[in-house]
């Protein structure tokens, strides 16, 4: 049996969304070693993704499968503590124990560990790790990085990435957002009232898959500085840049995708000088169909801020 499911409820322009749909196919992929399931985007309005050579055939089998697949393995990630932001000496010592339990048929931990950081760069204090430009939370206002994906590790159920995939997308579960959604961008000069209070309101299924799409988005020293794939510096912000395509891609050729520097190429680098613009034609012959780009930006002053996207553009 064979089956393709579109997943209705995701917008690929949404840098949510987009990172849901991923690490779907993450899951699907170890959930069916033995299968070779693939993903496309098909526009019914806006993008959404399609997943291919499913052996179930129902929402709930799909969603089933999902949670029941192993998963980020916090018994190991969990050694960092509810942060990334940790010192060399403790990122070193959380390298040595990955390594230590790395083994052929199981390299989920090395993958995240890649995901998160270096010890090789540090802040200007010398005191932390430089970590991945996805990391949008770091502990201030109780809104940790591991500690939220325990978290919904624990409380997402099949209902909720039923919604998430096939139902109506809304923010209606409070807390637990790593504010991949531009609807996290709430500034109060925008708004009659402070949004601060409020606290955060999100879809718990979509951030619990997004967390699943980290190990595609490695951050790696280059020139002293952490890169994190995706990400490169425009107009003097960090922005995240990803592709949409209609051929049936595995997982190993989203990643390969993910990593090129077609899609990094804009007509003003960061230092304001003329750079080569990628053409559609050169995106076209690597499998896109559309880029989306959406900056990092940060919203409030002083150390009360906090990092969101902006809603992105068509590229």
């Amino acid at each position: 049996m064979s089956n393709s499911m579109h997943l209705t409820a995701i917008d690929g322009a949404n840098p949510l969304g987009f990172l849901a749909a991923i690490g779907t196919l993450r899951l699907a992929t170890h959930s069916w070693p033995e299968r070779e399931v693939t993903l496309s985007w098909q526009r019914t309005g806006n993008w959404s993704p399609v997943l291919h050579d499913l052996p179930v055939g129902t929402q709930e089998e799909l969603c089933a499968a999902l949670l029941a697949t192993p998963a980020a393995p916090m018994e190991v990630l969990g050694k960092l503590g509810a942060n990334i932001t940790v010192s060399p000496e403790q990122f070193g010592q959380f390298l040595g124990e990955v390594d230590s339990g790395l083994s052929f048929d199981d390299r989920r931990a090395a993958d995240f560990a890649c995901a998160f950081g270096s010890e090789a760069c540090v802040d200007d204090k010398g005191e932390r790790i430089r970590y991945t430009s996805l990391c949008f939370i770091t502990g201030s206002g109780h809104q940790d990085f591991l500690g939220t994906m325990k978290a919904l590790m624990q409380t997402v159920s099949v209902a909720h990435l039923q919604k998430t995939l096939f139902g109506i997308w809304d923010d209606a579960e409070k807390g637990l957002s790593f504010r991949w959604s531009p609807s996290d961008a709430r500034s109060y000069a925008l708004r009659w009232k402070n949004p601060g209070p409020e606290g955060a309101w999100t879809n718990w299924g979509a951030n619990r898959l997004a967390f699943e799409a980290l190990p595609l988005f490695p951050a790696l020293p280059i020139k002293k500085r952490l890169k994190t794939t995706g990400f490169t510096r425009f107009n003097g912000q960090d922005a995240f840049t990803w592709p949409i395509w209609s051929t049936p891609l595995a997982l190993d050729e989203v990643a390969s995708l993910l990593a090129r520097r077609e899609l990094q190429r804009s007509t003003v680098d960061e230092e304001g000088k003329k750079s080569t613009e990628t053409t559609k034609l050169e995106l076209r012959a690597i499998g896109c169909d559309q880029v989306f780009r959406a900056a990092r930006v940060r919203i409030g002053q002083g150390a009360n801020f906090k990092t969101s996207f902006l809603p992105s553009r068509a590229l």
